[in-house]
C-alpha cells in the first residue's frame, strides 16, 4: 500500500544499531531508500525494504548525499524520526548501489 508517514525509532543505547541498510542518495542519482532490515532491531517491523526515505528528523532528505543521510542518522542519538514513502519500491525494484556515470578509475592489469 502506497503512502507517506513518519516512523519513530527508539533504541536503548547508541551502541545498538538501528538495523537497516540505507541505499541511494543524490550522489548515486537515486532516492534514499531502505535496502535491508535486520530482525530483532529497532527497525524490524517499522521499516521494510523499498521504503523511500524523504525525511530524517524533520529535515528534507530528498537532496541529501548518502554520506549526509548516514551522518544525520548516526548523530540522531537514541530517537530517530524517518519520513518514508511506502509502496513505491519493494525488494524486486531495489537496484544496485553502484554509482551511475563514467568510471573514474580503471583496474590495473
Amino acid at each position: 500500500m502506497a503512502g507517506t508517514g513518519v516512523v519513530q525509532l527508539h533504541r536503548q543505547s547508541s551502541m545498538e544499531p538501528w538495523g537497516f541498510r540505507l541505499q541511494g542518495g543524490r550522489d548515486y542519482r537515486q532516492q534514499l531508500c531502505v535496502k535491508k532490515v535486520n530482525p530483532g532491531t529497532p527497525s524490524a517491523g517499522q521499516l521494510a525494504p523499498g521504503d523511500t526515505i524523504v525525511g530524517i528528523n524533520n529535515a528534507n532528505a530528498q537532496a541529501m548525499t548518502h554520506m549526509q543521510a548516514q551522518t544525520m542518522i548516526k548523530n540522531s542519538g537514541n530517537n530517530l524520526a524517518l519520513t518514508v514513502m511506502r509502496g513505491y519500491g519493494g525488494p524486486d525494484r531495489i537496484q544496485s548501489i553502484a554509482p551511475k556515470g563514467p568510471v573514474k578509475f580503471q583496474p590495473r592489469r
